[in-house]
């Protein structure tokens, strides 16, 4: 019976598992929502429930493969922002507080100060990054985050409590906002701004952790004292591993709740900070990442309830055709066909624009991979292809992330970097012609005036 590896991904919607083989390939997935309860703010998570719900995952999922021999590892990647306080023993002080929470806003104003330091950390602190959470839980909750041994981050909390090591991924650290992404150290007077709590050694992906403790998933059988703990990482990033372990110089176009247009390089060019990217670290190699974010979901949610988003998206391609000029762009939006397509187009160049910042900042040429939840839309993959004026491949269902995780717990198993994404995975969308040559003296007006879309 070959070995089974188990990748979990912590999402802020939904909770997902995946079982691997030795060879990589995906021989189970299993989802379900997020656990939440809800403080007086707002919805939170019970690090408690969400190990309760994952045991059940895990136990349910190795009794339906019928597997006599417990999983070998495990390893999770997630959520970037979210953590909690810790005790001695790992148990959890509170709640883990979600990274799209608005309690820390007036936090934020207490890091414009520091705006100097992004060139360090390559993120701009809001109210969604670590630092504003932790500065807010010393002025509401002292008592939790003064008894943090250490804190640590939602997504590292399994391995940390089925183990009993504390840890942090290495591309989860630059989501607090206070890590300095170029030499891979804390920045002490942003750490001193947020009164951040003790933190704890940092691991790249693809570490060892430990071992799983005595416990149900022990009791079970699902796993040994043999089995072990692998750090994982932030999300995005490690789907995106899946995708370069395919294709080193890959671009990574996420269409998911957010859009995220994902590369790395190891020539960084530091003299083109733009608030287009973030950077940070990837979950494990050296260089730096680059991440451009587009609200994508709450974008196209916004349209007039009485559109059928998905009807539309779901034809062979989008009805209509690309603007005659940029003005045209700026029709306004309201629930006709074509007023749908020029929010999709504006979206679509902003993702363009964002690969261009991308090539400023030294990510070398690629192909582009999507995947992600929009992406099962051929007409919006093509209309996309059309706008970057090249081909898109795209990855359909395939759980990028939790497997993303799995094969890092396999090759700290075995020592083999797997790679089982194949060629029947891949479909391969093409721009059409006549809309590239359009879309393309459009963009150049943007890019040639520096202009943001409309």
């Amino acid at each position: 019976m070959p070995s089974i590896n188990c990748g979990i991904d912590i999402g802020s919607t939904n909770l997902k598992i995946v079982f691997v083989d030795e060879s990589g390939r995906v021989i189970l997935t299993r989802s379900v929502p997020t656990p939440r309860i809800f403080d007086e703010f707002g919805p939170v998570t019970n690090p408690l429930d969400l190990i309760s719900t994952l045991e059940t995952m895990i136990i349910s999922g190795w009794q339906d493969i019928g597997s006599p021999i417990p999983l070998r590892s495990i390893a999770a990647a997630g959520v970037g922002e979210d953590g909690i306080c810790v005790n001695t023993n790992c148990e959890p002080l509170g709640h883990a507080i979600p990274w799209f929470d608005k309690r820390a806003s007036a936090e934020v104003i207490e890091f414009k100060k520091y705006q100097y330091l992004i060139s360090k950390t390559g993120i701009k602190i809001d109210e969604t990054q670590t630092a504003t959470k932790w500065l807010w839980l010393n002025r509401h909750r002292p008592n939790e985050i003064n008894r943090a041994m250490p804190w640590v981050t939602l997504t590292d909390f399994p391995a940390v409590w089925w183990s009993g090591k504390t840890f942090m991924s290495a591309s989860l650290a630059p989501r607090t906002g206070c890590f300095n992404v170029h030499d891979r150290n804390w920045v002490s007077e942003l750490l001193d701004a947020a009164k951040a709590p003790l933190l704890p050694q940092i691991k790249q992906a693809g570490e060892t952790i430990g071992h799983v403790r005595n416990g149900r998933l022990r009791e079970s059988g699902a796993v040994s004292g043999d089995t072990i703990l692998v750090a994982g990482g932030h999300d995005h990033p490690v789907a995106a591993t899946m995708i370069r372990r395919l294709d080193p110089n890959g671009r990574v176009d996420s269409m998911g709740t957010a859009n995220l247009i994902y590369g790395e390089t190891i020539h960084f060019n530091n003299s083109t900070l733009t608030k287009d990217l973030a950077f940070s670290v990837p979950p494990a190699g050296h260089g730096i990442s680059c991440l451009g974010v587009l609200e994508l979901s709450a974008e196209l949610n916004s349209l007039p309830n009485a559109f059928e988003l998905r009807t539309f998206l779901a034809q062979e391609h989008l009805v209509g055709a690309p603007p005659k000029s940029y003005n045209e762009l700026q029709a306004s939006l309201c629930d006709n066909e074509l007023a749908v397509r020029r929010r999709l187009e504006l979206m679509s160049l902003k993702a363009r624009r964002l690969l261009t910042s991308m090539d400023k900042a030294g990510v070398p040429a690629g192909q582009i991979y999507t995947t992600g939840g929009w992406s099962r839309s051929k007409s919006l993959v093509e209309l996309r292809a059309s706008i970057f004026g090249q081909k898109i491949l795209a990855l359909g269902e395939l759980e990028l992330t939790a497997t993303g995780a799995a094969l890092f717990g396999a090759q700290a198993a075995s020592g083999k970097s797997l790679c089982p994404i194949e060629k029947s995975d891949i479909k391969i969308i093409s721009p059409i012609a006549e809309w590239a040559e359009q879309y393309q003296q459009i963009f150049n007006i943007i890019d040639r005036n520096s202009i943001e879309p409309p």
